[in-house]
């Protein structure tokens, strides 16, 4: 295929395309492109530009993507920001979509949304309590950034209704337990700066489903080979070992 091959989050071959960008769509595309089309006046997601049965097109995010985990402070709470940013826009989209669900019912109408944003169809099923639609994979490998500000989100293909915790606590294992040093006192700064208390038990509930992820979806064949899941059981003894 003509372009650029992108690189990023490594489950897929994305190439860019002028200002565009061409990678494979899953079944799910239809919702992630109504989710992105309502992100986009916030300018901080792909715009979709066209689908078709194996591709989506979108537009491309310029900036720096975050191969490596940011150490500043600075990168740190505004990357919190930008996940609270994207959860509270998307939390006014759940709850017009459940006012919606509400009148059709009423109505004894069985239909699918208007607004386009349902618990259905998204590549996973949704968690309760649906609080905001996940971006489910909110790590630097997914960020664009300039001048180490996080700029834009990118790989919405996990994208799918539940609660804020999930999105958090994958962030932290992603932005601070990738790092070393200083681990306590920058994960109580992402969960200040997001606004929402710390649980330990949330992040090992993460965790866990990271390795099973890696152990059992047929798309992580090289994560598994490369024994992937070592680094997130490290992690969890961890977490299990500081928590209070």
């Amino acid at each position: 295929m003509d372009g650029e091959l992108l690189t990023g989050g490594g489950l897929n071959q994305v190439f860019r395309v002028g200002d565009a960008v061409r990678r494979p769509a899953g079944p799910w595309a239809p919702r992630v492109h109504e989710l992105l089309r309502r992100l986009a006046p916030l300018g901080i997601a792909p715009v979709p530009l066209g689908l078709d049965a194996e591709h989506e097109l979108l537009s491309y995010l310029p900036g720096d993507v975050g191969h490596v985990p940011p150490s500043g402070d600075t990168t740190l709470i505004e990357s919190a920001r930008l996940l609270r940013r994207l959860h509270d826009e998307t939390s006014r989209l759940v709850a017009d979509c459940r006012d919606e669900t509400s009148r059709l019912a009423e109505l004894k109408r069985d239909e699918t949304s208007r607004l386009g944003i349902g618990l259905d169809g998204w590549q996973f099923a949704a968690r309760e309590p649906v609080e905001v639609v996940l971006h489910g994979d909110f790590a630097p490998y997914n960020i664009v950034f300039a001048d180490g500000r996080p700029t834009g989100v990118f790989d919405w293909d996990g994208a799918h209704p539940g609660p804020r915790w999930w999105d958090v606590s994958w962030a932290i294992i992603q932005f601070v337990l990738a790092l070393p040093d200083d681990r306590e006192r920058r994960t109580l700064l992402f969960c200040e700066t997001y606004g929402i208390e710390y649980v330990a038990e949330h992040v090992l509930i993460r965790l866990d489903d990271m390795i099973q992820t890696i152990r059992k979806h047929p798309a992580f064949v090289l994560q598994r080979a490369e024994r992937h899941d070592d680094h997130y059981l490290k992690l969890i003894e961890y977490v299990q070992a500081n928590r209070a």
